[in-house]
């Protein structure tokens, strides 16, 4: 059974029996707002194509992002809006307090908290590229994981935004400024951690200078060797 059928099934019967460690490695990409984390995820699963005829070990990888929020959407006890998901939207501690007196609920805590289950469910099963949604948080502690994080200069990130989300140049630069905030909150909030540690992070690399696809080259040689330490 795939990823995905496992949690739908997780979803529908709130059961977990078939969720099995098999031992295998997955990544988390954390970015900041236009770095490429999307590009590179596309790249590492070409290049795992390209071995995946004779190694079992890069067949059957899935990418996981809106997907993860999707999936979340189908859950009938939680309430939240998918595109506040989608673009991980986040309302910091004092709006969502207010939010919550008004409503009588916790929404976002319950709809992350939720997020960050799948989450650990998805680096459980392996075989997983998991961008963003707190993902080096959630599996800190599990020794499968490669955690990768993407930065770049404001100039070539704002280029990307303007071109990806069809922004002017002021426009870009609010959404990556909005972004960047809301994706640093999230984690001091939930994690008490700074994002912006490189102590998170297995590897670091600067998007100005380096090609997904040479990074992606680079990906798949650590989930070799990261498949021998564990096994």
């Amino acid at each position: 059974m795939d990823h995905m059928a496992l949690l739908k099934k997780y979803i529908r019967e709130k059961e977990d029996a078939d969720i099995i460690n098999r031992g295998y490695p997955f990544v988390t990409i954390s970015r900041q707002a236009g770095a490429g984390g999307h590009a590179l995820a596309r790249d590492i699963l070409w290049e795992m194509d390209n071995h995946a005829q004779n190694n079992e070990l890069f067949q059957g990888w899935d990418l996981f992002d809106q997907t993860v929020c999707a999936l979340v959407m189908q859950d009938p006890e939680v309430s939240a809006s998918f595109d506040a998901l989608v673009t991980e939207e986040y309302r910091s501690e004092t709006s969502q307090f207010l939010y919550d007196m008004m409503t009588g609920r916790s929404q976002q805590y319950a709809t992350y908290k939720r997020i960050f289950e799948i989450v650990r469910i998805l680096a459980t099963l392996g075989k997983a590229i998991i961008i963003g949604r707190a993902g080096v948080c959630v599996t800190h502690k599990m020794p499968h994981g490669i955690h990768i994080r993407l930065i770049a200069s404001e100039e070539s990130r704002i280029k990307t935004l303007m071109k990806e989300q069809n922004l002017g140049y002021d426009e870009a630069r609010k959404f990556m400024q909005k972004s960047d905030r809301e994706r640093e909150r999230l984690i001091k909030d939930f994690f008490n951690k700074d994002i912006n540690d490189p102590l998170l992070f297995d590897v670091t690399f600067n998007m100005d200078t380096q090609s997904t696809a040479d990074l992606a080259a680079i990906i798949v040689q650590m989930i070799k060797l990261k498949a021998k330490k564990t096994h």
